[in-house]
C-alpha cells in the first residue's frame, strides 16, 4: 500500500494570552488551512496514495487556552461541513484519509483523528486520550484505543501527545494494529521510532511545519516501518506531501538469533509471546498508589 503524510503549515497562529484576534477572522484562516489540506490530499492521490494522514487539528481556529468562546459552540460535529469535505475527498479519490480535527461530540469538544474509507464513510474516530498541559482547558479526554479493520489492513490512530506513552501504542499493537496513523503538532524521532520498534508496528506521522513565530519545530513528518526504521521523511523546512510504498503486513525479522531458540519467523511474535503481564504490577494501579506519586505529590511536597 502507498501511504502519504501531509506536512502542512497552518495559515495563522496566535498566543491567546497576548493576542485576541476576531473569531470570524480565525474561522476564515481555518477554512483557508482546510483548503490547503484538501489540495495536498489531491496531490497525495496523484502520487497513488491509498491512505493520507493530515496534521493535528487541521481545522483549528481558536487556539488552545483561548477561553473567550466555548469550543463546543465553535467546532462542529461529525455531521458538519468540514467533515463532509474530507468524506467527499476520500470518495472522490477512492482513498482512505485520517484527518486530525477538533470536533464537538455530545456537547464536548475532543481532539480527534477521523478515519474515512475509500467510499467516504467514517470507519472510526479516535479521541485524543493524553492531553498535555494547557489542552485540558478546552478539550475533553478520550478514553479508549481502538483498532479498525479496513480493506487496507488493521489501522489504529493516535494524536500527538498520545505517542509519548508506550502504553498507547502497545494497546493498539495488542489489538492487532499493523499501522498507526498519527496527526501531530509535535513529532520527535527519539520516541516515535522507539514506539514503532518496541511494538513492531508501522507508524505514519504527519507533523506541522510552522513558518511563523507561533509554535516550534521538532522532527519532520515521517513513515516508520515496524523495525523502527524511517522509510520516508519530509524536509525539515518546508511543506510537503511524502508518499512511500509500505507492506504493513510484512513481519519484522527475528533479531539476536532469537529464531534459533524460539520457533518464530517474526520479531513481533517473539516479543509479544515473551511479555510477562502478571509481573507488571504498577502499570494499571491508580497513580495515587504508586511510589512515584508520593515523590511528586506527597504531603511533604
Amino acid at each position: 500500500m502507498r501511504i502519504s503524510v501531509l506536512q502542512q503549515c497552518p495559515r495563522y497562529g496566535y498566543y491567546p494570552l497576548r493576542d485576541t484576534p476576531d473569531l470570524e477572522f480565525l474561522k476564515q484562516k481555518a477554512e483557508e488551512t482546510l483548503d490547503d489540506c484538501l489540495k495536498m490530499i489531491d496531490e497525495a492521490a496523484a502520487q497513488g496514495a491509498d491512505i493520507a494522514v493530515t496534521i493535528e487539528t487541521v481545522n483549528c481556529s481558536l487556539a488552545l487556552g483561548d477561553v473567550r468562546y466555548p469550543f463546543s459552540e465553535v467546532y462542529e460535529g461529525l455531521d458538519g461541513p468540514q467533515v463532509k469535505r474530507f468524506s467527499e475527498a476520500a470518495k472522490k479519490h477512492k482513498m482512505h484519509i485520517v484527518a486530525g480535527l477538533f470536533l464537538t461530540i455530545e456537547g464536548k469538544t475532543y481532539n480527534c483523528a477521523v478515519l474515512f474509507d475509500s467510499k467516504g464513510e467514517i470507519v472510526g474516530v479516535h479521541k485524543k486520550v493524553h492531553l498535555p498541559a494547557g489542552e485540558e482547558i478546552n478539550i475533553t479526554h478520550g478514553d479508549r484505543f481502538e483498532v479498525f479493520h479496513t480493506e487496507l489492513g488493521n489501522i489504529g490512530m493516535l494524536v500527538c501527545w498520545d505517542m509519548q506513552f508506550p502504553e498507547a501504542v502497545r494497546e493498539l499493537a495488542l489489538g492487532g494494529a499493523d499501522l498507526i496513523c498519527c496527526p501531530t503538532l509535535g513529532w520527535e524521532n527519539i520516541y516515535g521510532l522507539s514506539r514503532a520498534y518496541e511494538s513492531s508496528v508501522t507508524i505514519a506521522a504527519a507533523m506541522v511545519n510552522w513558518k511563523h513565530e507561533y509554535g516550534g519545530y521538532c522532527d519532520p513528518s515521517c513513515i516508520v516501518d515496524n523495525m523502527g526504521k524511517i522509510i520516508a521523511a519530509a524536509p525539515r523546512d518546508d511543506v510537503a506531501v511524502v508518499t512511500a510504498e509500505v507492506d504493513i503486513t510484512k513481519e519484522p525479522d527475528p533479531q539476536y538469533n532469537s529464531q534459533v531458540f524460539y520457533p518464530s519467523h517474526s520479531m513481533r511474535k517473539t516479543r509479544f509471546s515473551q511479555r510477562r503481564p502478571a509481573t507488571y504490577k504498577l502499570i494499571n494501579m491508580p497513580l495515587e498508589e504508586t511510589p512515584l506519586y508520593k515523590r511528586y505529590f506527597g504531603e511533604e511536597k
